[in-house]
C-alpha cells in the first residue's frame, strides 16, 4: 500500500538582520569620509560632527559646555598646561556634570572595552572606521541626546596613574597627548584617543606612520605641541580622513570652525584656547557659540 506523497516543504527564508539603528547617518558620513559620493552633500545633510570642549577647569564652564550640546568634555591633567586641573578639582567638576546629567535625565553611553592585547588588524582603515561608526551611533541618537563623555587628557603618564585618576574622577575616555608607548591602551581600563601631532613638515605618509591600529580606537590631529592656538593644513587633514576618521584640533574657534569642518571633514572637532577670554579662563559665550556653529556645520 502506497503512502501519499507529502507536499513539498516550502523553502526556508532567512530574514536579513535588521539594519543598525540610524545607519543612514553613519553610511552617509562614512561615504563622505571615503569621497564615494561627491554629490551627496548637495542632496543630503550629514549629521554634524561631534564636539569636544577641552581645558574645562570650573564647574561653570563644564555645565555651560554641556548645556550648549558638547558631546565630550575635556579635563587636562598635564601639570605644565595653563588649563591643568588637580584630581580633587576634576572630581568636583565631574560630580557637577553628573548632577546635571541626572537632572536632565540623559542616558549614559556604553563604550566598548579597550583592547587587552596586541590584536592583529588586517585592514587598519576599516578598524578605525568601525570604531568611529560605533561612537557615532552612541553619541548621535535619532532623537534627543545622550550624556556627554568626560575625557581625561594625559601626557606621558604611566598606565597605572591614568587608571587611578580615571577611576577617582569618573572619566569615560582617555586622551593620550604625548609619546606614550603604542601598546599603552591595552593597559588602560577605558578606551583612548591617540593624538597625532601635525606641523609644517608633516606629510600624509608621516601622519600614517603614527597610526597604530589595534590599540587606541580613536584618532585626533592636533598642532604639534598642543594648546598652541595654531592651525595646520586642513587639506592634509582631509586626505588623512580618506582612510582614517579623526577629531580635528589646533587653533579652532567660533569664527573658523565652520570652514575647518568644510575643509577637513572630521568626525569631530576639539576646541580649547579658542573659547577663552584669557589663557586658561573660559568665555562662556564663546563656548556656546562654538558648539552651536560646529553643530550647524557639515
Amino acid at each position: 500500500r502506497r503512502h501519499p506523497t507529502p507536499p513539498p516543504t516550502p523553502p526556508t527564508t532567512t530574514k536579513p538582520p535588521p539594519p543598525l539603528p540610524h545607519a543612514h547617518h553613519l553610511v552617509f558620513i562614512i561615504e563622505v569620509m571615503e569621497k564615494k559620493d561627491t554629490n551627496a552633500a548637495a542632496t543630503n545633510k550629514p549629521p554634524p560632527p561631534l564636539v569636544k570642549v577641552c581645558g574645562l577647569n570650573t564647574e561653570e564652564s563644564a555645565i555651560r559646555a554641556s548645556e550648549s550640546g558638547a558631546d565630550l568634555l575635556g579635563l587636562i591633567f598635564v601639570k605644565k598646561s595653563k588649563r591643568y586641573v588637580s584630581v580633587e578639582k576634576a572630581g568636583d567638576i565631574s560630580k557637577a556634570i553628573d548632577t546635571w546629567i541626572n537632572e536632565k535625565g540623559l542616558k549614559k553611553t556604553t563604550l566598548p572595552k579597550p583592547p587587552t592585547s596586541d590584536e592583529e588588524v588586517k585592514d587598519a582603515s576599516a578598524w578605525f572606521k568601525d570604531a568611529a561608526r560605533e561612537l557615532l551611533l552612541q553619541l548621535r541618537p535619532k532623537e534627543g541626546r545622550v550624556a556627554p563623555l568626560k575625557v581625561g587628557v594625559f601626557m606621558n603618564h604611566s598606565a597605572e596613574d591614568i587608571n587611578t585618576i580615571a577611576e577617582e574622577v569618573g572619566l569615560d575616555l582617555i586622551q593620550l597627548h604625548g609619546n606614550e608607548p603604542a601598546d599603552i591602551p591595552t593597559k588602560l581600563k577605558r578606551p583612548a584617543i591617540r593624538v597625532v601631532h601635525v606641523d609644517c613638515d608633516s606629510t600624509i605618509n608621516s601622519l600614517k606612520e603614527n597610526v597604530k591600529p589595534g590599540f587606541a580606537p580613536y584618532l585626533m590631529l592636533d598642532s604639534k605641541g598642543g594648546g598652541t592656538g595654531k592651525t595646520f593644513d586642513w587639506k592634509l587633514a582631509s586626505k588623512f580622513g580618506d582612510e582614517y576618521p579623526f577629531f580635528l584640533a589646533g587653533g579652532l574657534d567660533p569664527e573658523n570652525v565652520a570652514n575647518a569642518i568644510k575643509s577637513a571633514r572630521p568626525m569631530g572637532v576639539d576646541v580649547c584656547g579658542g573659547v577663552e577670554k584669557s589663557k586658561g579662563v573660559k568665555d562662556l559665550g564663546k563656548i556656546s557659540k562654538f558648539v552651536d556653529t560646529a553643530k550647524k556645520s557639515t
